[in-house]
Parts: structure tokens; sequence; C-alpha cells
């Protein structure tokens, strides 16, 4: 036995509670000990050392050196105690705050069990229906489609069809989503996510002016209020990309605390120096950073979040996320959640959100992580099955499991190269990697025109005109994306358990119960494999055999 590798943290994605009166708990031990038996002894921890309960926990994953057992227990009481005991092979130990041990003293066991002081079920977390079947689609409002009648046209000076420059303005709007909501209805998208849509003086307005006035060239107000009500008329959730971790040079706010110094009231929502200097975005003087630390500016940014959460969109992104203040994000939860319960707050995160996934700020992340797993392994093509694997369990062993539903799953996006170009445009592993992207747990998220296919380099070759010339053209690729989108939206994809493991070249990625579930094998070796079953859903499944880089879902 490897003891060495044995591992648990309390409060921590390792135990937390569940709803229902349920709490979850996660042991570690090496990969050589995955055929152990792992029993945890849990009660009352106030009787633990005379009364308590035991059930045996589950092989959950394999990743890299580490294995993983799971379980999830029924509390009769709050105040929960626990010790785990493991035997593999012919070894025999348990497993306490105070580390491994050959024996164990449960009349001592107060002295050092594992604890959740007091379990409240506020401190579960409860997700929404609609977000455990939430299928994305991400739109770049200026590129989608134009629909205003009788707007001023005269800034537009892309002709559409043509390559985007970072100066380039195409005409599209939010009229131009309502009139293509039919589309993405049939397409079976339930949630659109828009990058701002506030007045700014780019086209991709990241740099905002006014956040409480859509900017004209996307429409007006009225324009939101027809395309949240006709969105929710199909089905279809809002969201909006709220930029408060910088602001524009031309907000009025930021030329108050410029101009005036020390006498504007607004200086204190800026980082500036002693010599007027003051800290911006990345590399761009243009675009301030925000202090919403400074009580009156995160007020007012609060205020912005409540005013389009009471005109009826379901949440926002969170642009830039990582570099605000852990407080004001604390606060702002709060905010949103006391009158909107049901709503999403999903952070724009490139790395480990750990710090900000722990029930009291974000709900979840944009999943950039196993975005460069499914990268490297179907565009790239440098890693095979295993490493993919291993890679996948990681990402799940991350945060509390409670919220992974609310992970936001994406292949690309405005900030990256479209999958399609990074994948030289084989579009059996851009399919492939669709499949592993609807069968990972949490919200898929597709980036507009990924059914079409659309390529693209980096911004602004990410940000194309949408291709509507090709929407009723003859596609099998968008053939497969509309019955993975049908697939993600079913229970065994929504709530079932999920195991992810490799063979023989194949990764095998399976949700729900035996008997009632499916399973995804994606061939990420040079060879066809074969594969029995009949397929659901297939691309590249050629006589009994998956070719390279393809995939067949199945029954199990």
């Amino acid at each position: 036995m490897n003891r060495t590798a044995i591992y648990h943290l309390n409060e921590s994605a390792f135990a937390e509670p569940l709803p229902g009166n349920r709490f979850f708990l996660r042991l570690r031990l090496g990969k050589e000990d995955k055929d152990a038996k792992v029993v945890v002894h849990y009660g009352k921890k106030y009787v633990f050392q005379d009364v308590r309960l035991k059930k045996e926990m589950g092989l959950a994953s394999v990743s890299g050196p580490f294995c993983h057992f799971e379980t999830t227990v029924e509390l009769n009481d709050p105040r929960l105690a626990y010790v785990f005991e493991i035997t593999s092979g012919d070894e025999h130990c348990f497993y306490s705050e105070r580390g491994v041990l050959d024996e164990y003293d449960f009349s001592l066991a107060y002295e050092d069990f594992f604890q959740y002081s007091y379990v409240r079920q506020s401190d579960a977390v409860e997700v929404p229906e609609w977000v455990h079947r939430a299928v994305i689609y991400q739109i770049f409002p200026d590129r989608f489609h134009e629909g205003k009648k009788g707007k001023d046209r005269s800034y537009i000076n892309l002709k559409w069809g043509d390559n985007p420059t970072p100066a380039s303005f195409a005409g599209g709007d939010l009229m131009g989503i309502v009139e293509k909501l039919p589309y993405l209805q049939d397409l079976g998208v339930n949630a659109i996510y828009l990058t701002p849509i506030f007045l700014s003086p780019s086209y991709h307005k990241y740099d905002t002016i006014d956040y409480l006035q859509i900017d004209p060239q996307l429409g007006e107000e009225e324009d939101l209020k027809t395309l949240i009500a006709s969105a929710h008329e199909k089905g279809i959730r809002i969201i909006l990309d709220a930029v408060f971790n910088h602001i524009s040079d031309r907000s009025p706010f930021f030329l108050d605390a410029k101009g005036r110094g020390k006498d504007s009231p607004y200086r204190d929502w800026f980082f500036f120096d002693e010599e007027g200097g003051y800290q911006y975005f990345s590399v761009c003087p243009s675009m301030p950073k925000l202090n919403p630390f400074c009580p009156s500016c995160g007020d007012y940014l609060k205020k912005v979040a409540l005013h389009y959460l009471e005109m009826g969109i379901d949440g926002w992104r969170l642009d830039v996320s990582d570099e605000v203040d852990h407080a004001f994000w604390k606060d702002f939860r709060k905010s949103i959640k006391s009158a909107y319960p049901d709503s999403v707050i999903i952070g724009e995160h490139w790395h480990n959100a750990h710090a900000f996934l722990r029930g009291d700020e974000f709900d979840g992340v944009m999943n950039y992580p196993l975005t460069y797993a499914i990268v490297e392994a179907l565009a790239r093509k440098k890693i095979d099955a295993r490493a993919l694997a291993d890679r996948m369990n990681g990402l799940l062993l991350r945060y509390r499991p409670s919220l992974t539903p609310y992970m936001m799953n994406l292949l690309d996006s405005h900030d990256t190269h479209r999958f399609l170009t990074l994948a030289s445009g084989d579009r059996l592993a851009l399919e492939s990697a669709l499949a592993i992207l609807v069968f990972s747990p949490g919200m898929s998220c597709l980036y507009y025109g990924t059914e079409v296919p659309m390529e693209g380099g980096y911004d602004p070759d990410s940000r194309r005109c949408f291709p509507w010339e090709r929407e009723k053209a003859e596609n099998t690729h968008k053939t497969i994306v509309k019955q993975l989108i049908s697939l993600r939206k079913s229970d065994s994809l929504s709530f079932g358990r999920v195991s992810i493991s490799a063979e023989n070249g194949l990764l095998h990625v399976k949700r729900g119960d035996s008997g009632n579930g499916y399973e995804l094998l994606v061939n990420l070796s040079k060879v066809p494999v074969k594969a029995s079953g009949r397929p659901t859903i297939s691309s590249g499944y050629v006589g009994n055999a998956i070719q390279p880089y393809g995939f067949l879902i199945r029954r199990y």
C-alpha cells in the first residue's frame, strides 16, 4: 500500500454537504491501490466513539499517479464525524486527522476524527434545473446578424463576410439575434451568452463608457427587452457579459476622476498614483482598472447587475474576474443571489479557479483547462486517450462536486483560435471534440458558427461574420451537432454520474447508470479500432471500427 499517497481534507472538494441531508466524501489513494476496499466510519460527532455507521466507498476515477474513492452518506444529525478504513492486499490501516494508523482506538476518536462541525443546509449548493440541461450559444453581436430597421449604418466599415480587422464594424445587432431565434431554437440551444452590449467606442465593447445604456450600434433598451422576452418564449435563457474589472477612458467617471483629481468623488474608483498615472487592463491604457472595493464603485456595479436581472436576464459572465477583489465578489454574490437565486454567475478564469469557487463567489467559471486538454488531444493530436482521461479526471477533482454543473465547458471563444482552424480543418476531430464536450459534466457552450462550421485564427480572425449563406445548405456536420445537443439535454447527460477511462487507444466516457446510460468512445490512436454496439450517434464509424479521431456513442 502506498501510504504516502493517502489524502483527505475536510470542508473542501473532498468533503461537502449536499441538498437533502446528504454528505459527499472523497479519499485519494495511490493508483496501485485502485483495487483496495475503502470503508468510511461516520456518525454524530458527540457520540461517535460509541455509535457510528459505516459504508463502503467506490472507485470513482484514476488520474495520473492517484485514484479516488467516493461515496455519499445520509445524515441524521448535522454534526458529522468520520474516519476511513483501508484494506489493500494484505495491508490494513485507518486514516484520520492524525494520519495513517495501523490500529485505531475509536474510544479516543474525538481527538483526531475528521469532522464537519455543523452542516447547514445553506451550505449545500442547490443547482437550478435549467443549469443541469444548459447548452449555451455564445454570440459576438456585431458579427452575428443585422436586423435593426432604419438604424444609422454610417459606422459600418466591414462588408459582411470579409476578413475583420481590430477596427472593423460589421453591423450585427440585438434585433438580428431576435430574427434568428427560430434558427437557434431549431439548433437546440437553450441559452445565449452575449459578449458586451453596452455603450463603448470599440466593436468588441469590452471598454464600457456607460453600463446603463445599450450601445446604439447594437440597439436600445427596448430591443434588449424584446430579445429577452422572445428568447424566453422559446425556452432560451440570456446571459450578459459584465466588464467590472475595467472601463473605457472615455467614461465620465474616469474623465471626472482624472480631471478633478482628489476633488472628484470618483477618484477612488480607480488606482491613481501620486504622479497621475493609473493602473489599467493588460497593456491597454484606454481601459483604466476599476476599484470595486471602493464602496461607491462597488454599489454602482451591483446596481448595474441588478438592473438587467430585473429586466429579465438569467445571469452574468464576468470578464477578467480573477483580477477583481474577492471581497467584492462575495458581496456581489449576496446581492445577486438574494434577489435572483436561479441566476448564474460565471467568471472568466483561464487557470485553477479554486479560490473563487468555494460557494460564496462564482457559481462556475469558463473551463479553459478542459478546452486545452481537448485541443491537445484532437486538434494538435499530441496526447493519447490515457493522457486525456487523466486530465479530464483531474479537472473533475479540482472543485467541489456540487459546482460541477455550473462549469462553462467550451472548445473556443472570441478570445481563442477557432477549434477547426487549430485542427487544420479536420471536421472529424471537431465532431469528436464536440462529443467530448457534451459528455463532460457542466454547461456545454458552443461559439457561434461552430455548427456550420466556421474557421478563424486568433483575434480578430476568430470574430468573423456568420456565413448565413450556408444556413440551408446540406450539412452532415450540422446534423451531428444537433444530435449531440439533443442528447446533451437528456437526463443521463444532464444528471448522470460520469466515468472516464481509456483502453486500447479509445477514450471512454460513460454518463448515467448501466442499462440507462450512454457511453462515448473516441479513437485517439492513429489506426482504426473495432467497437461493437449499435451507434446512437457516430462520426467516422465504418465497418464496425472507429476511424482515427472519430467517435461512437452507444447505450450501455
